[in-house]
């Protein structure tokens, strides 16, 4: 069972999009272990060991938003995934469907890592800027003019899309952002804000999944 009503929210400077919170265990109580906002992390969860029912949830979603939202755009572009034991990251199974169902074209392994590395949410951040190195946009593709998403599951720090953004904005492309299925909540985001939801939101818009 997942959540049907979806927000949209934006990220830093409006560079990047993310459907909502990805709660981390150790941050539940901060929430007051919000029912809406552990469901959606646990289907995350979900999502990330590639449960078919959580894959075609978002698919689905995703599928909403881009035709509606961001149609102009030509190109998404999964994430490679991590060596995380826990992680199956079928980011790319999605931009498959998505480009299946004729709503926006991919690129196979458009975006490589040449060695694995455990993703931010776990990992603590010194560590995760030594593996940035490994990140890597190929040139077998061509990049120029395009308007391009990059998509993946959770965005912690925003360090891999920083750096995958700059090395397509080199290559030629137009427009760059980022959609991601969560944003990792660290509990920082209430300091000035009584808000527990919408914070770094310019505007919400509700979807139906």
């Amino acid at each position: 069972m997942f959540q049907k009503n979806i927000n949209i929210k934006t990220g830093k400077n409006e560079e990047y999009f993310y459907l909502d919170y990805y709660i981390p265990k150790n941050k539940k109580k901060a929430l007051n272990n919000n029912e809406s906002a552990v469901k959606y992390s646990e289907s995350i969860l979900k999502y990330k060991k590639g449960d078919p029912g959580a894959i075609a949830f978002f698919v689905k979603t995703l599928n909403n938003i881009i035709y509606n939202y961001f149609y102009f755009y030509d190109l998404i572009l999964p994430v490679p995934p991590s060596n995380s034991y826990l992680d199956v990251y079928p980011n790319s199974q999605v931009c498959l469907y998505l480009s299946a169902f004729g709503t926006i074209a991919t690129l196979d392994k458009a975006i490589i890592c040449a060695k694995g590395h455990k993703p931010g949410h776990i990992e603590n951040v010194k560590s995760k800027k030594k593996d940035l190195n490994n990140i890597a946009v190929t040139d077998k593709y061509d990049y120029k003019s395009k308007n391009i998403i990059i998509f993946d599951d959770i965005i912690t720090t925003g360090t891999t899309f920083e750096v995958i953004k700059r090395e397509l904005s080199k290559k030629g492309a137009n427009l760059v952002t980022g959609i991601f299925l969560g944003k990792t909540f660290t509990g920082a985001e209430f300091k000035n804000n009584a808000e527990k939801r919408d914070i770094d939101g310019r505007f919400d818009m509700r979807l139906s999944a």
